[in-house]
């Protein structure tokens, strides 16, 4: 009989970890999986986006073989900051989120986190400066009993 595994809500397991380690080093940015009502001024939204094209041989040939206990969860980071360090808070979260693994981020392990890149990607609704990192996670899901 195959195992069931339960995977960690990823974009949750963030929100918190990023929290708590900008509140760490005294950043204000409030970090969301939602845009709250009003919105803040400085903020990091965290989305689970496995649909952006990866480009590894896992992905490409469909092999996962033994590894069935990993998630592999592509995130997208969108960092604003009406005061104009959109790219500053970008580069913070990036540099949080490259020293996490491996590690736990709160009570998930996290095997690995890989730097898929950063852009400049104004919101064209609101032109709010806001830079968008995307990063892959290899995260371990628990077995249910």
């Amino acid at each position: 009989m195959n195992e069931r595994i339960l995977f960690p809500d990823i974009e949750q397991t963030l929100v918190d970890y990023l929290t708590t380690q900008l509140t760490a080093i005294a950043d204000t940015a409030t970090v969301v999986g939602r845009v709250p009502d009003p919105r803040p001024t400085r903020m990091v939204r965290v989305t689970r986006n496995d649909r952006k094209a990866r480009v590894d041989v896992e992905d490409r040939e469909g092999r996962r073989s033994a590894q069935l206990i990993l998630d592999r969860p592509r995130v997208v980071l969108e960092c604003t900051d009406d005061a104009g360090a959109a790219a500053n808070l970008a580069a913070v979260v990036r540099s949080i989120l490259s020293a996490a693994a491996p590690g736990y981020l709160g009570t998930v392990w996290c095997d690995q986190v890989e730097d898929a890149g950063m852009e400049n990607d104004t919101d064209p609704v609101t032109a709010a400066p806001r830079y968008t990192l995307v990063a892959d996670l290899i995260v371990r899901g628990t077995v249910l009993a």
